[in-house]
């Protein structure tokens, strides 16, 4: 969508006739304001759902909950005024009424806590839990070894044809016709934790590059473009003639978890299961000349200043000292106090050859799974829910909660709702990322860039085998669940 939708999905949605997401013959026409939607309109919004009674059905919900995610991006326990908390709210509520169910929600107490409730509920055959809102990444390859959820492929209403479903997961995900999670709108953090970069206006203005925002429309926003502007901007402003935390700087980024961020930038994907065949990424030119280049900016440029591994950064942004930071989407609602505006901009691409920009999402995006005992009835009920709620999602939470990040509340910048934009239609996911531990060929860039010195072909050479030979087991748990699942 362009900029002028999300304003238009935006009126609506904070009008008083909000148009919710229903078969077409349900979809109402107005707003109080006298706004009217067209034919066209409805018909885009249409789940194409049919009128079922679910006569009072309790849906239970297993979510992730740690510090610094949890089931707040699905669920809302009442409204407190709040722009998307109230949202959600809403939203859960239409689909309950529509339906005639309800939901109800339970968390897990720490990092893969989740996960564990909803295998131990699998294995003991007591059948807890209807759906879940795991994080992948912490049950790793645990989500196809232990055989405890459903094939996504196999639930009714789920019609991965409409756009509210991020459809790269399944492609990555799905092997010999099986799928253990899914993502869609629904899911607010598959926004929330999209990486991205902001830049600081004044700076810009100090140092005349107004254009960054045109660098990136018109694909010249480069690797070589980025490594000039940081260089541009920076400087050692107490005068001692060293690199210290007084001085100016033209990113500010965590020199690990960001770092991961560049491959996928560049468009590469560590790991792809094909068939048979486990194909490893990262292994050309382009992806060692990133790691030399990474490497020269990191740790001898002198123009990047490192944050904490919890992303906070010790220059204050209203020093006007940091013209560029990597964050998550989240983190905008951090800035909210700031004085000094930034703008959004994604990361840059390898060259101007590559097509698009990307991102990559992080494990905090989750995935929607159905415990695998679950009866045919549940199974397609949770089908017929998920489908709805993704489509309400799509139409009214997610436009809202991009211009709640951009434009209403924190840069009042229509430039950063396009960025946004551009940023959230490049989302990219990593089975490799998803399935492996810290440790291994996926996160080779923050465990080897500094000790190698940039020169990662040999490293990558070095972890081939134990990854191959995960992977494979993998391969063959993806097997035998496709048999499961005839």
């Amino acid at each position: 969508m362009k900029t002028r939708v999300w304003s238009i999905v935006l009126l609506i949605v904070l009008t008083a006739g909000i148009v919710s997401c229903s078969s077409p013959d349900q979809t109402s026409a107005a707003t109080d304001a006298g706004t009217q939607t067209t034919e066209e309109t409805t018909q885009a919004i249409s789940d194409d759902l049919p009128d079922l009674d679910l006569e009072g059905w309790q849906m239970r919900i297993i979510s992730h909950h740690d510090g610094l995610s949890d089931e707040r991006t699905i669920w809302a326990s009442e409204m407190n005024g709040e722009l998307i908390n109230d949202i959600i709210y809403t939203r859960n509520s239409e689909v309950e009424s529509r339906f005639n169910f309800k939901m109800s929600i339970y968390t897990g107490d720490f990092w893969a806590d989740d996960y564990n409730k909803l295998r131990a509920s699998v294995k003991a055959g007591s059948r807890d839990y209807d759906m879940a809102f795991l994080l992948p990444f912490a049950a790793n390859g645990s989500l196809v070894f232990d055989k405890c959820v459903y094939n996504m492929l196999k639930v009714p209403y789920l019609n991965f044809e409409k756009p509210w479903w991020h459809t790269n997961v399944n492609d990555l995900f799905t092997l010999y016709g099986y799928l253990p999670f899914v993502s869609s709108d629904y899911l607010l953090s598959s926004y929330q934790y999209a990486n991205i970069l902001i830049f600081n206006k004044i700076m810009a203005e100090d140092f005349k590059l107004s254009n960054i925002y045109d660098l990136v429309r018109n694909g010249e926003w480069t690797l070589d473009k980025f490594a000039e502007i940081t260089a541009a901007v920076s400087g050692d402003l107490n005068g001692n003639g060293e690199i210290d935390k007084e001085d100016r700087f033209g990113l500010a980024t965590n020199f690990g978890y960001h770092a991961i961020t560049w491959g996928y930038a560049i468009g590469e994907i560590s790991v792809k299961l094909e068939d048979d065949n486990v194909v490893l990424g990262y292994k050309n030119d382009r992806f060692y000349r990133l790691a030399e280049w990474l490497y020269d900016l990191l740790y001898n440029s002198g123009n990047v200043f490192e944050i904490g591994w919890d992303m906070e950064c010790e220059i204050n942004w209203d020093e006007n000292r940091v013209f560029m930071q990597a964050l998550w989407v989240n983190d905008l609602e951090k800035f909210r106090s700031y004085k000094s505006e930034y703008g959004i901009i994604p990361y840059a691409k390898y060259d101007e050859a590559q097509k698009e920009y990307y991102t990559y999402v992080d494990a905090r995006s989750g995935g929607n799974s159905i415990p695998a005992d679950a009866e045919t009835d549940t199974i397609a009920n949770v089908g017929l829910v998920l489908e709805a709620l993704s489509c309400a999602s799509h139409t009214k939470l997610i436009p809202a909660y991009l211009e709640s990040v951009t434009a209403s509340k924190l840069t009042r910048d229509d430039d950063s709702i396009e960025m946004l934009d551009i940023i959230s239609s490049g989302r990219r996911w990593d089975i490799g990322y998803t399935m492996a531990t810290i440790d291994s060929y996926t996160w080779v860039i923050f465990t080897d860039l500094k000790r190698s010195g940039g020169q990662l072909a040999s490293v990558l050479e070095a972890k081939t085998k134990q990854a191959t030979a995960y992977y494979n087991k993998i391969i063959t748990a993806y097997k035998e669940l496709s048999e499961i699942y005839k």
